[in-house]
């Protein structure tokens, strides 16, 4: 009897170890910030832009496109994501110019990053790009890539812009790391849920939503829990044959993307 009650007692012990860890140390199991390149930072110097806010530095580019046209995209990366590479992919959008931040602890941004700091940074962002280069909320595209999906749907719904572009979105964090964390209470543990699908029920502007059909990150049901909170004015779109990481790799992407920019400029 003993010798049982000493298995329970240890397997409850360890139990309790795991879900401690779990609450502890989850921003590393969350967040892979990438450490910045400075070979490839250089070939990209003239674009780099700079703000500090709170004593951080966030630390972007500014990418000029068309001059003639009238929009500006603000792009926020995926996880383990610099957005040093969105140069090269920002020549693909047609509008005036594309702004690319990276996140809290991101490349060259200082600080943590988390939910609070990632969300902040984001209106931080936006306001000093707008005050930066005189810019309108009616010509404003925010982009958001995976984790920073959940940023760019926050950022729609406390600032004023003209559409919303989110690709490979997902609900929620806390939903994913259900599924991954089957037998732990991560309701209770999680401190940065990022709830999408929360937010994204309060977005009244235009949205495209880009997912890839062999996702291996984001489910099809978290996509479809997605699906459920947004409202009428959002389109999705799921490119077969592409993952999580090669989903701009399809034909269809930037034709998409730009169709969508388009369609806002015939709003105006």
């Amino acid at each position: 009897m003993k010798t049982m009650t000493s298995i329970i007692f240890s397997m409850a012990l360890i139990y309790f170890l795991i879900c401690a860890a779990l609450y502890f140390f989850q921003e590393k199991f969350i967040f892979f910030p990438p450490q910045a390149q400075e070979n490839a930072y250089h070939l990209v110097k003239k674009n780099e832009i700079v703000f500090t806010s709170i004593d951080e530095k966030t630390a972007g580019w500014n990418i000029n496109n068309n001059a003639g046209a009238n929009k500006t995209v603000i792009y926020f990366g995926g996880n383990a994501e610099d957005v040093i590479y969105f140069n090269e992919e920002a020549k693909q959008y047609k509008v005036k110019q594309s702004i690319a931040f990276n996140h809290p602890g991101y490349g060259k941004s200082t600080g943590t990053p988390s939910q609070k700091s990632l969300y902040k940074n984001a209106l931080d962002s936006y306001d000093w790009a707008l005050k930066e280069y005189n810019l309108q909320p009616q010509n404003i595209i925010v982009v958001g890539r995976s984790l920073g999906s959940s940023v760019a749907t926050y950022l729609a719904v406390n600032r004023k812009i003209a559409g919303l572009i989110l690709i490979t979105p997902f609900d929620s964090i806390k939903n994913i790391a259900k599924k991954h964390y089957k037998y732990f209470p991560v309701s209770i543990l999680i401190k940065h849920p990022f709830p999408t699908a929360y937010y994204i029920s309060q977005v009244s502007v235009p949205v495209l939503m880009l997912a890839a059909e062999k996702d291996e990150i984001i489910s099809e049901d978290n996509l479809k829990n997605l699906m459920k909170h947004v409202k009428n004015n959002a389109n999705l779109i799921v490119y077969k044959n592409v993952s999580h990481n090669t989903i701009q790799n399809h034909i269809n992407y930037y034709v998409e993307i730009n169709l969508f920019i388009n369609s806002l400029n015939e709003l105006n």
